[in-house]
């Protein structure tokens, strides 16, 4: 007797925790969960009219961020496994913005980054390129900077220390240049009125290293002449960060020897017009989608490479500060 009601309580036991289970994998909890997503071949995604076929390929990698679920934060939260972490969905978003309005803006963003992917790679192969912009509009402003209660959201931000801003990037690399701490002047239009502020450089909460006054921006009136066509086929891809690898494979379809040398060539950074190429989140995991798709070389900001190379093992890593870094570098490789 006392067997069958063990059993029967045993049975309702597992029971209820199959239930659980399957419950844990439906109920979202406020965290993201980070792992390795892709790394694509970029030929069949970008394609130069009349551009030149190449037997090696550049790859873009990507992080993949879903929303967790119950059981994601269990399993994480237990066991740490090097290749998924969570994040707070309040601390990827910036403050008053929605989800929806932030996939926007990273949407904006890709679109501006192939677009100077367009213009630097146009300008490395030696051909004339003009860009032109109103200015760097102000999407949202953060309580934790210093513009707050200085700066509004729809401002436009014409220049900084008096140099002239065109767009997002010439706003972004002046303030970058800046020492933590450092005074800047920044000149908007607001209303048809022009208006200066002095506003001290900070640093702020998931931006450590990095002088800021609390602002996203985006470029407003942009207008590029390039001489001539680019196709690109993203699909959902979305952010700023594979820049230099679009410029890479724009320029490798524009030159008339394959620069990778056969080679599969990875990489990340954002890119700015003048080629500068800047830091990027989650390279750990661009890293580990690297070599899961069998690369030989993984192009690496200079900023993101301490990181990078704890995760590289035998992935060949380059550390680059400009987009002249990769092309001197590969350039070099196909003279031995």
């Amino acid at each position: 007797m006392r067997n069958k009601r063990l059993k029967k309580f045993y049975s309702r036991l597992i029971g209820i925790i199959f239930i659980l289970f399957v419950i844990s994998h439906f109920i979202p909890v406020p965290y993201q969960v980070m792992e390795p997503g892709i790394a694509a071949e970029l030929s069949p995604m970008i394609e130069v009219k009349d551009g030149y076929e190449n037997q090696g390929e550049f790859l873009l990698t990507a992080v993949s961020s879903r929303r967790a679920v119950a059981w994601d934060y269990f399993y994480i939260s237990l066991f740490a496994p090097e290749d998924k972490e969570l994040t707070a969905i309040s601390e990827q978003l910036p403050e008053n913005m929605e989800m929806n309005e932030y996939i926007e803006l990273m949407a904006e963003l890709m679109e501006e980054s192939k677009l100077q992917a367009q213009a630097v790679a146009f300008r490395q192969a030696g051909y004339q390129v003009e860009v032109s912009g109103e200015g760097a509009e102000i999407v949202e402003v953060m309580e934790d900077g210093s513009a707050y209660n200085n700066l509004k959201k729809g401002d436009l931000i014409t220049a900084v220390d008096g140099k002239k801003v065109e767009m997002a990037a010439d706003a972004v690399n002046i303030i970058k240049n800046r020492n933590i701490g450092d005074v800047v002047e920044i000149t908007v239009i607001r209303e048809g009125e022009e208006l200066e502020f002095d506003l001290e450089t900070l640093e702020l909460e998931g931006n450590e290293g990095n002088p800021s006054i609390g602002v996203l921006i985006s470029s407003k009136g942009l207008d590029y002449k390039i001489p001539g066509e680019v196709n690109f086929e993203t699909e959902n891809i979305i952010g700023p960060s594979a820049g230099s690898v679009f410029s890479m494979e724009i320029y490798n379809q524009l030159i008339p020897d394959d620069i990778t040398g056969g080679r599969r060539i990875a990489g990340t950074g954002t890119i700015s017009l003048d080629g500068e190429i800047g830091r990027i989140d989650g390279v750990k995991y661009k890293i580990m989608a690297a070599k899961e798709a069998g690369v030989d070389l993984f192009i690496v900001p200079e900023d993101n490479y301490q990181e990078a190379s704890e995760y590289a093992a035998d992935l060949e890593l380059l550390k680059v500060n400009n987009i002249t870094d990769i092309i001197e570098y590969l350039e070099k490789d196909l003279e031995l």
